[in-house]
């Protein structure tokens, strides 16, 4: 029986999850932070090498100087051709003003890992899923931040990270934003996509 329930809330907290775009910026208590980041650290790993590290970012005054060095990032780089559409766009909300690629949210967890380790992506990866799948049971809206991957070399945003500690044998691959949803979507999205064969 217990194995039922345990499945049950698993399911419920996959299903229900979805991706939460505006917070009340409320501050999600530390006990939940804490019940969170311990669903990441069980993760696994490559051979149970847990070299996922997780920054956690929750002052208000250092979620404002990331927003400030993510739009200068963005302002300094050329539009271009063959650019994907969702990129194009961050570049001309740069241009508009400010741009808070975490939505609000008043925590942010960034995962980073081991400078060249091979399975790197897919550690961080796997912690990200448990985190999200958490923070939703606990009612928390989150959201996977894939920017600072795609701009982490560059050199303002490197400075930044090395003054939250990310040493130079860690390289970021992601991040969390957490907090408390303006309206909490828990209904699944239609799947139309992720094709599935099975060879026999």
């Amino acid at each position: 029986m217990e194995n039922d329930v345990i499945k049950a809330a698993l399911k419920e907290a996959i299903y229900q999850r979805r991706s939460t775009r505006a917070y009340t910026g409320v501050k999600v208590p530390d006990e939940l932070i804490d019940e969170i980041l311990d669903a990441g650290r069980h993760a696994p790993s490559a051979s149970n090498g847990q070299r996922t590290h997780f920054f956690v970012i929750t002052n208000a005054e250092k979620r404002a100087e990331l927003r400030k060095v993510i739009t200068n990032v963005l302002l300094a780089i050329p539009q271009e051709e063959g650019m994907p559409p969702v990129f194009l766009k961050l570049l001309q909300r740069a241009q508009e003003g400010e741009v808070d690629v975490t939505y609000g949210a008043p925590a942010l967890i960034v995962t980073t890992n081991a400078k060249g380790a091979p399975n790197a992506a897919a550690d961080t990866a796997c912690a990200l899923q448990n985190m999200m799948l958490t923070a939703s049971a606990c009612g928390l809206g989150n959201c996977w931040i894939n920017q600072f991957l795609m701009l982490r070399d560059a050199p303002p945003l490197k400075e930044f990270f090395a003054g939250i500690g990310v040493g130079e044998d860690l390289e970021v691959y992601g991040a969390l934003a957490l907090g408390y949803a303006e309206t909490l979507e828990t209904a699944p999205l239609p799947r139309t996509g992720n094709a599935v064969t099975y060879v026999e």
